[in-house]
């Protein structure tokens, strides 16, 4: 069974999601909280294993703690992205571990990331 290419619309928001979620992990690598807060919705729900937040205020809170004590980069390796939904795997890079491989999925709604959820195995970070 082979799926049929994006067409019209669909290939639309695709795009649109491609662009922001391009945009979001640009702006947290450069530690650019304002363009961050220019991709998020205001109701924004993050999920991942170190916590969760409930709206921007405590996505960009969250975000910048993680960038500002553990993330010293992020290394991108695939961006998979259909419609509104966008998994894009990378490398985290700290300052006391090796490389800890993460997938986060986005969903965009209007243009701004609704959902956000993050796995990874967080022992290396707790140890």
């Amino acid at each position: 069974m082979t799926t049929a290419p994006p067409r019209g619309q669909d290939m639309e928001q695709t795009e649109i999601t491609r662009t922001t979620a391009t945009a979001y992990f640009d702006a947290w690598r450069d530690r650019d909280f304002r363009r961050l807060r220019t991709v998020l919705s205001p109701d924004v729900g993050f999920v991942g294993p170190m916590g969760t937040a409930d709206g921007i205020d405590e996505c960009i809170a969250g975000l910048r703690g993680m960038a500002e004590s553990v993330m010293t980069d992020l290394t991108l390796h695939a961006r998979v992205v259909e419609g509104p939904d966008a998994m894009t795997w990378f490398d985290l890079h700290t300052a006391s571990t090796p490389p800890i491989p993460t997938v986060n999925w986005s969903r965009v709604e209007d243009g701004l990331i609704t959902r956000i959820r993050v796995t990874f195995d967080p022992r290396p970070l707790l140890g």
